[in-house]
């Protein structure tokens, strides 16, 4: 049974003029009845009695039949809308991971708030996750996107596209002395211990650090290292440590903290989403679009 046989058949019953739903249709009024025929045929009943003196009138069958007939229809074109959109990207799931100091620069909200717009039905799934576990993740399909920091080198399945570069400015007990330092010099730091997240180690924070002791002239002393940004900034706040961070995370308010640029070291960071390459899931794929545009608007407005 065709379905452009249900829509003649529920287009002649709605007219009950063969000449007016063949305009309707765009088909001949030959072609029209052949339909009909064939989707009788089809079913071993007559649906319509065609009159010569009179109108065509549905017969007790085609009385059952047309609302069924409707029903078909409609749930044929909420199928075919389904998988347009899915193959838009606008249904679907997706899982989504992001190292902590994401959610304060506003780009992972900006992109979940992309996902969530009115003529979208994405399903997106967020947790927390380190970096190297995140590329982990990418790699063997757990996840779909992340939001981590730059790294030099990436899985060969995984690509990156950069998000922010945002400075890179130094947390401190508010009540030291160096808080009253509206830029602080390198060489002021020869005394403090640093921490950083221990995923961090072997890129950025490490390297940052060296060069700040190097400006300063002194080889700097580094505390265990820790979780995540927010577990440094809980050592600092704590008088125990300073650190380097992202200035997003000047928006972070634990007692205790102070937030001041260095002097004489410039130094940056960047946030970047990454993914798999040849990605075949739409409503990934949609994500990943959306998560360009937001690079874009950063961009646009930086």
């Amino acid at each position: 049974m065709e379905l452009r046989w249900l829509e003649s058949f529920v287009t002649v019953a709605e007219e009950l003029h063969f000449a007016r739903a063949s305009d309707r249709l765009h088909l001949a009024p030959s072609a029209l009845s052949a339909q009909i025929r064939a989707l009788e045929s089809h079913l071993g009943v007559r649906l319509i009695d065609r009159g010569r003196r009179t109108r065509p009138a549905l017969t007790s069958a085609g009385q059952l039949f047309v609302e069924e007939a409707r029903l078909t229809l409609a749930q044929a074109a909420r199928a075919e809308a389904v998988g347009r959109r899915a193959g838009r990207g606008e249904l679907g799931h997706a899982q989504i991971a992001y190292v902590a100091s994401a959610a304060f620069s506003g780009v992972l909200t900006d992109v979940l708030t992309r996902c969530a717009a009115p003529d979208t039905q994405l399903i997106v799934q967020v947790r927390e996750l380190e970096t190297p576990a995140q590329l982990e993740a990418l790699a063997c399909g757990d996840i779909d996107v992340g939001f981590l920091r730059w790294r030099p080198e990436y899985p060969p399945d995984v690509t990156a596209s950069c998000l922010l570069t945002e400075n890179v400015v130094l947390a401190l007990p508010a009540d030291a002395p160096l808080a009253a330092y509206e830029a602080v010099p390198a060489a002021k730091l020869r005394d403090e211990q640093f921490v950083a997240p221990h995923f961090d180690e072997e890129y950025g924070c490490r390297d940052q650090i060296l060069e700040v002791a190097e400006q300063g002239g002194f080889s700097p002393r580094c505390a265990p290292p820790v979780r995540d940004f927010i577990a440094a900034l809980t050592l600092v706040g704590g008088g125990l440590a300073v650190a380097l961070v992202p200035d997003s995370l000047r928006r972070v308010q634990i007692p205790g903290v102070a937030y001041r640029p260095l002097a004489d070291v410039p130094l940056t960071t960047r946030l970047v989403g990454a993914y798999r390459r040849g990605e075949t899931s739409p409503a990934v794929r949609g994500v990943i679009r959306r998560l360009r545009e937001a690079a874009a608007a950063t961009v646009a407005t930086g």
